[in-house]
């Protein structure tokens, strides 16, 4: 009897032991936690976007629409704010926009209010703000105002606690009929005003890291072909630290091969970079055929890069496979990587099979 006393007091201790670490973790991890979350998420709320382009203006003013900033080439940078209006009840991923018969501010997106700002109000406020600014850089065939209403989107549904910040380049096609149907043309030229956008995005960058302001940047689609070969070049001037908390790349139009030659230097302005990827995506599959090859948005694994195959996410069969990156799925997951999560410990996510083009899958 004794022997079992005494082993049923030692269970206890170590039942004990176990709940006041798991107590004092929790403990910790709250306080943590609603030291982080300061701004709520929960009712329709203005979201500032903050905005830099290098879209061609149609007069100094800066106003948050399609007629103001077109689809030209810009060689000088305009700074505002687009204050957006975002539902509470829209579905996540989706922009409902007003119409003339009903422009519930609780049911769909709208623009309430621009603001012109310069480069140096701009800085200043980011610094103010001691987070980490999210710099979101769209892709392919987005004109201006659907690329406001996407940053916002994104800072809301991720519930996102620093500034929001748009790049927006010249993508999109023209408004003319015969413009909007000839795909091939767009697609020729985004593609040479998202190379010339390069120097201008890496001014933008080199100005946060000239005033030590670290941010998250996402990028999505041929808005790589804007990032990475800016990126590249800031890699090579061996900066003393990194200028990137976490690089995300959502479905890169963008070579493998290109890509690989530097990817390691990556490490030199970017804490982590992870890249979500689909072999089932059909724009990468277009891509591949217009640029005559592989495309990074397609899968590939690279060294020093958490890449995730999202192809159970985004069925093809019903769209491009290509949109993915504002879903609720991928935006859960881009959430635990903001917030530091290493990618095998984060939700829903599987290690791959050996000699696979990626090294995670996330789990349907």
């Amino acid at each position: 009897m004794k022997k079992v006393a005494a082993l049923i007091a030692l269970a206890v201790v170590l039942n004990s032991c176990g709940s006041t670490k798991e107590a004092r973790i929790q403990k910790n991890f709250n306080a943590a936690w609603n030291e982080f979350f300061v701004q709520d998420f929960d009712q329709t709320r203005v979201v500032d976007v903050y905005v830099i382009t290098n879209r061609q203006a149609k007069n100094a003013n800066f106003l948050c629409d399609d007629e103001q900033f077109g689809v030209n080439f810009s060689k000088t940078l305009k700074y505002g704010i687009c204050k957006v209006s975002v539902p509470k009840n829209h579905t996540i991923g989706e922009i409902e926009v007003a119409n003339e018969n009903n422009k519930s501010l609780q049911n769909f997106f709208k623009v309430t209010q621009a603001v012109a700002i310069k480069e140096a109000d701009l800085l200043k406020s980011l610094q103010d703000s001691q987070r980490y600014p999210l710099v979101f850089v769209h892709g392919f065939n987005v004109r201006f105002q659907e690329a406001v209403l996407r940053a916002a989107q994104i800072a809301y549904d991720l519930k996102y606690q620093g500034p929001i910040v748009l790049y927006t380049w010249p993508a999109g096609a023209g408004f003319g009929f015969l413009e909007e149907k000839m795909l091939n043309k767009t697609y020729a030229d985004n593609t040479a005003n998202a190379r010339d956008s390069v120097a201008l995005f890496k001014s933008f960058l080199l100005d946060l890291q000239n005033n030590k302001i670290q941010i998250n940047l996402a990028v999505h689609s041929m808005g790589h072909q804007v990032v990475l070969p800016a990126l590249k070049e800031i890699a090579e001037s061996n900066p003393k630290e990194p200028l990137i908390n976490q690089l995300v790349l959502n479905a890169p139009d963008f070579e493998v091969n290109s890509f690989r030659k530097f990817s390691k230097n990556l490490k030199k302005v970017s804490k982590r970079t992870t890249l979500y990827c689909s072999p089932n995506d059909k724009a990468m599959i277009a891509s591949k055929t217009f640029n005559n090859n592989n495309r990074l948005g397609a899968c590939d694994f690279v060294e020093d890069v958490d890449s995730i195959n999202v192809g159970q996410i985004d069925d093809p069969t019903i769209g491009l496979g290509h949109g993915y990156y504002s879903s609720r799925a991928i935006l859960g997951d881009v959430f635990q990587t903001l917030i530091g999560v290493d990618a095998n410990k984060r939700l829903f996510i599987a290690k791959s099979n050996p000699n696979s083009p990626y090294q995670y899958f996330l789990r349907k």
